[in-house]
């Protein structure tokens, strides 16, 4: 817009100090976006949100979770907190070997553990 008179002159001084207030919000509210970001609780939570979205690691981290407690309850079912050497390493050998086990096969396990509870509690098993 050309300016020839101080009335034009005013509406373009007006103009951009409405556009240099606008520019002061939307800088504002992006430094508080910013910063809320960037403090260590939410990079955090945004980091773990984004690593368990994904199916697969969901999938992986539930194996190895059912993994890890069946082990460590066979361990502890078997040898409890016995104080023998010799126990702890052979229960510390069967909870790696049962967590190994399990984490392979955790789909056919949770499927036939769904198959017997449907048996229990009377409905048709599911064909896999």
């Amino acid at each position: 817009m050309e300016i020839t008179n101080s009335g034009s002159l005013q509406e373009a001084i007006l103009r951009l100090e409405q556009r240099r207030r606008e520019q002061e919000q939307d800088l504002s509210a992006h430094f508080k976006h910013t910063y809320q970001s960037l403090q260590p609780m939410n990079i955090l939570r945004n980091t773990f949100q984004g690593v368990t979205s994904s199916s697969g690691v969901r999938g992986n981290l539930l194996r190895a979770g059912l993994g890890l407690g069946a082990g460590l309850l066979t361990k502890r079912l078997f040898f409890g907190g016995s104080g023998s050497v010799i126990k702890k390493l052979l229960g510390t050998a069967v909870e790696v070997g049962v967590t190994k086990a399990v984490t392979n096969k955790t789909g056919s396990i949770i499927g036939d553990g769904l198959n017997l509870l449907k048996k229990l509690l009377g409905q048709p098993a599911r064909k896999r």
